[in-house]
């Protein structure tokens, strides 16, 4: 990296270092204005971002429309309505002991902002995520996946519609570009990956105590209860699994589900897949393809692993690494060492394991890294609260899968391996922002009781405040 020139790289942070006074005393209503002229240019290119995303990885245009398009505009429309309400100073209550002050809460921005972000989602995630950094009022550098050429060009094209590129400028570009954006000073940086290249970014942000946003991912788990509706529990968990081709941080990465079904839950899952991708899924239009070659290997070293193994397949089919395909697959009676169990999947690739006491389930979970995301399916409270009270998660869905992060009132992130900070709506906005404490003494300076020398009248008065306050 040393002998690369990134000029062009430094000359657009510099830029924006300079800006990023004149971004921070921007209003709520300008930083709306921007939001209302992104939505009507994305809207304005809803074709090409579905025709272009189709060619970077034939990512099916309904599914586009509804995981990238839908899910962007919803973001935006939920700041364009709420902005003015979040910037606004918040008071907080007082104590006896400060009941002759006013205290309130500031929200700044941090200032100049680097959102680092995935080829999975590579719409949606670039744009809900500026769309909090903008209208926090800070500068920001995006770095896009090099993965997905095709939308990339229309972000870039979008976004330079909207922003100068001395407030939002979109940067392409592999490991060198980010680490050397890394390498700079900003005021907070937000990632969305893998916790392997979360610690990276953690490392060299700390070398400026830049704070970070880290949205990472791990082993998703699902539990599942036997008193449920096995056919319609069997299709909310196909159509989180296999959305996006199963590339996505949150959904399910292993089942988990209580052995007096294994029978009826095997026959369902084989019909429901049949049911949604056909007899030949290659050839199904849902479906989309894996990212990369890399991936590809990745996913069938997983598969492969378990042909010397007891593992019998509840589905299996052709691969195809010419158009990138696998065949989504389910699979029981697999080692609970190999990497199919040990490592985040990101894949069609769906583990099936059946537990004889749920005890034994949450013991496969709680030796793992705390995971991103936490499914149960289950009509029973008690089953319900003993998963919740022996776990931890980032965030949990009970009976559905996947749609917490579409909340407008929840925040989305992980806990510790699987992420740092919160994401999305107001905690988006929060996280873009410094939280300023402001404290006013209106009446009397604490001085005025404390002043030295210390006598006996200065004991006198905090002993009749210990009294009043303890």
């Amino acid at each position: 990296m040393q002998d690369r020139n990134f000029d062009y790289l430094l000359k657009i942070y510099q830029a924006q270092v300079s800006n990023k006074i004149e971004i921070r005393k921007t209003t709520a209503s300008t930083r709306i204005n921007w939001l209302k002229k992104l939505k009507e240019t994305i809207l304005q290119n809803e074709q090409r971002i579905k025709e272009a995303i189709y060619k970077d990885f034939r990512k099916n245009p309904i599914e586009t429309e509804t995981t990238e398009i839908l899910a962007s505009i919803l973001e935006i429309n939920l700041f364009i309505k709420k902005l003015k309400k979040w910037v606004k100073p918040k008071s907080v209550r007082s104590s006896l002991l400060f009941a002759t002050t006013s205290a309130k809460l500031i929200y700044e921005p941090k200032g100049n902002t680097l959102i680092i972000t995935p080829w999975n989602y590579p719409f949606q995630l670039p744009i809900v995520h500026l769309v909090a950094s903008v209208a926090a009022g800070n500068t920001v550098i995006l770095k896009l996946s090099e993965f997905t050429p095709q939308i990339n060009q229309i972000l870039k094209e979008i976004i330079a519609e909207v922003f100068d590129e001395n407030h939002v400028a979109v940067v392409e570009g592999a490991v060198d570009e980010t680490t050397f954006l890394l390498s700079l000073k900003f005021d907070h940086i937000h990632f969305t990956g893998s916790p392997a290249v979360g610690k990276i970014v953690m490392s060299a942000a700390a070398n400026n105590l830049t704070d970070v946003t880290l949205e990472l991912g791990g082993k998703s788990p699902v539990f599942i209860d036997k008193n449920i509706n096995i056919a319609e529990v069997v299709r909310n968990i196909i159509w989180a699994k296999f959305v996006n081709m199963g590339q996505t941080c949150i959904a399910p990465d292993y089942l988990l589900v209580d052995k007096s079904i294994e029978k009826e839950f095997d026959l369902a899952i084989q019909a429901q897949i049949k049911s949604a991708f056909g007899k030949k899924p290659k050839y199904s239009e849902d479906l989309a393809r894996i990212i990369n070659e890399k991936q590809f290997e990745r996913l069938s070293g997983y598969l492969a692993e378990l042909d010397h193994t007891p593992a019998e397949w509840i589905v299996k089919g052709y691969h195809d690494k010419a158009s990138l395909f696998i065949h989504p697959s389910v699979v029981k009676n697999f080692p609970l060492d190999s990497k199919l169990m040990q490592e985040e999947i990101f894949g069609p690739i769906l583990p099936v394991y059946y537990y004889s006491n749920l005890d034994e389930a949450l013991k496969i979970v709680n030796e793992k890294e705390k995971p991103l995301s936490l499914y149960i399916f289950s009509q029973d409270k008690k089953y319900i609260n003993h998963i919740l009270n022996h776990t931890t998660a980032g965030g949990t869905t009970i009976n559905d899968a996947m749609i917490h992060i579409i909340h407008p009132n929840l925040p989305f992130g992980g806990v510790n391996n699987s992420g740092i900070g919160q994401s999305l709506g107001h905690y988006g906005f929060k996280s873009f922002s410094h939280e300023r404490a402001t404290l006013q003494a209106n009446y009397f300076p604490m001085s005025k009781f404390f002043w030295y020398p210390y006598t006996n009248k200065t004991r006198k008065m905090l002993s009749w405040m210990k009294k009043l306050f303890t």
